[in-house]
């Protein structure tokens, strides 16, 4: 789940029904079971690296896609976990050098579009009829030679193409452009599965102190 800092320019608490909107938006609802487009998608490729999307899974309020990295050779100099770090949406403090990450968008036939490069999260309250278009990176795996990270992008694109934007110069891939077809992808979310109606959220309690010795030095709690 991707953090969350809440607060408008006047600091104000968003309030449980926000919440929970919020949490729709940003992640997949987890009472639906989704369909699957059954399709994988080459984005680019060099004789090095390639960098792909091997598994999109549609739901009613937006769509979950692996984006796949696979190196021949694991980068000299990189420590664990490093790849991950260029492959990963980035923020305004991530210090990796800009030629060097992996830089992933996406653009919908009505002009919005998001990408790895992002700013801030939308705060709860900050939805309209036509909200803006979120990418939002919820884990995965990596290795040396490979990454899997799992992306969700919410809403479901508009009838139209859906281009994804890559660029990569550091592995010889400049920026380019694949199209998907949005109206595949919203036919697809027409056959997810239901499962229950949607569950509150549970209310989030702070877990107990741990326990400490009856007697010494560890006894007395941090001043």
């Amino acid at each position: 789940m991707p953090t969350l800092h809440v607060g408008g320019p006047d600091h104000e608490h968003p309030t449980p029904e926000q919440m929970d909107e919020w949490r729709r938006w940003m992640s997949p609802p987890d009472n639906e079971f989704p369909a699957g487009l059954g399709l994988t998608v080459l984005l680019g490729r060099t004789d090095d690296a390639a960098v792909g999307i091997t598994r999109i899974e549609a739901f009613t309020t937006g769509f979950r896609f692996t984006l796949a990295v696979r190196l021949r050779q694991a980068l000299p100099g990189l420590g664990p976990g490093g790849l991950s770090m260029l492959v990963g949406s980035h923020g305004p403090r991530v210090e990796i050098p800009l030629e060097e990450r992996l830089l992933l968008g996406i653009e919908y036939s009505d002009g919005r579009r998001a990408s790895t490069l992002r700013d801030q999260m939308p705060a709860p309250g900050a939805m309209a009829d036509r909200p803006r278009l979120v990418l939002a990176q919820h884990g995965g795996s990596a290795g040396e030679h490979s990454v899997d990270h799992t992306y969700w992008v919410a809403p479901l694109p508009p009838e139209g193409p859906v281009t994804f934007v890559l660029a990569w110069p550091a592995f010889g891939m400049p920026e380019s452009g694949t199209v998907l077809d949005g109206a595949a992808i919203r036919a697809a979310a027409d056959r997810s599965q239901i499962l229950w109606p949607p569950q509150p959220a549970a209310e989030r309690r702070e877990p107990p102190p741990p326990p400490r010795p009856s007697s010494g030095w560890f006894a007395e709690p941090p001043a």
